[in-house]
């Protein structure tokens, strides 16, 4: 008896101290660290069953879902928007609509500068349990957040907008953020509660500081150097690295997560444009070259490279990290390569410049949602996992 209550107890503290370190080991958002990742199911093939495309507003720039996968958000550059889609009906739920204000914008055809628009939403990045979408503006300087759950309070510094649905049109503030000039891509440091923000014309990327739950008090805190126009930005919190991709001065930036002190540079690496990561490499889109280069994670040192179609742009894996995706902007089409039998096994039309990606994944098919700049189209394309 006693024997029986002695275990009993000990179950009990196992189960309690289990319990305290699951809680201590939660990000920001409230999800588990890399340390406590669900098991992954693998599969032994990826079949392709059919595709779908719809219209969106203009020049969608990039693509992304939610983390429950129930919404897709669409970022539209030119019709200064952004569409937020059910994955299930596919049907559009709200429009964010910027009010134009006059700026100034880069033409990358004449490299010159022209008179625009500021509000041209580029890229996008969801926080705090998909409470807030981050979205960098083109010619805006700056960054804004959109509340989606719940109405955004007053802001000294904000940007305007409307938010149009069956049921709801509606006008609104968004809390704005400084960056320094073509605000690019965002990441979110979650274990250091920050959005980090490279800037394509100031060779720098931009820290907010959000380490409080009241978003008046949050903060664009510094700008820090890095090579010529950075792009495409990765976090890796086992490593503790940032990784930054500089298109025009052709290398790769890893700086330390915490301190953001440069750690390595990585040259000879043309046209760096966009990162994922399975649990050993770092995969990189490179635009001009046609490649796709990997890096081990680790030792930060090169490993191999895929050959693409004509202009790479943004790339997608599997939650397994053995099905790559990319879009390739030159010759409208998307790619799937096999990690694990180094081999394309896709070649699929998407046509109209297809530039942005991301993937809804379920036990037993991936869903590729895919957004074409030019003809401002999404098309899904349906996979089924084996």
């Amino acid at each position: 008896m006693k024997k029986f209550k002695y275990s009993i107890i000990i179950s009990t503290l196992i189960l309690f101290v289990s319990g305290y370190f699951i809680f201590l080991n939660t990000g920001s958002e409230g999800t588990p660290a890399p340390l406590l990742q669900k098991e992954i199911k693998t599969y032994d093939s990826l079949v392709y069953v059919s595709s779908k495309r719809f219209p969106v507003d203009l020049a969608p720039k990039s693509i992304l879902h939610s983390k429950d996968n129930s919404k897709i958000y669409v970022l539209c550059l030119e019709a200064l928007s952004v569409i937020e889609i059910d994955t299930k009906t596919r049907k559009r739920l709200r429009t964010l609509k910027f009010t134009p204000s006059a700026g100034m914008g880069f033409d990358y055809k004449t490299r010159k500068w022209v008179k625009s628009i500021q509000e041209k939403p580029v890229e996008g990045v969801l926080t705090h349990n998909d409470r807030y979408l981050w979205i960098s503006l083109h010619n805006a300087d700056g960054v804004v957040v959109w509340e989606l759950k719940e109405k955004s309070s007053d802001f000294k510094e904000f940007k305007s907008a409307s938010i149009t649905s069956i049921d709801q049109n509606e006008k609104i503030k968004l809390p704005f953020f400084e960056t320094e000039t073509t605000p690019k891509f965002l990441v979110n440091d979650s274990i250091n509660h920050r959005i980090l923000v490279t800037n394509w014309h100031d060779h720098s990327f931009t820290v907010i500081e959000y380490n409080d739950e009241n978003p008046s008090k949050w903060t664009t805190s510094k700008h820090l150097p890095t090579s010529a126009t950075p792009r495409g930005m990765l976090i890796d919190q086992e490593h503790h690295h940032l990784w930054i991709g500089n298109m025009g001065s052709y290398n790769l930036q890893i700086f330390d997560l915490k301190s953001l002190e440069l750690q390595k540079t990585i040259t000879n690496v043309p046209s760096p444009r966009h990162f994922v990561m399975n649990d050993s490499l770092v995969f990189i889109s490179q635009s001009s070259k046609e490649i796709i280069s990997a890096y081990d994670r680790k030792t930060l040192q090169y490993q191999f490279k895929i050959k693409t179609q004509d202009d790479p742009r943004s790339i997608a894996i599997s939650k397994d990290g053995r099905f790559l995706f990319s879009t390739s902007y030159g010759d409208n089409t998307i790619e799937v390569f096999d990690l694990k039998r180094n081999e394309r096994i896709y070649n699929l039309t998407s046509h109209g410049g297809p530039v942005g990606i991301t993937l809804i994944e379920s036990e037993n098919s991936i869903q590729a949602w895919v957004c074409n700049y030019k003809f401002s189209t999404v098309k899904v394309f349906t996979f089924a996992l084996k």
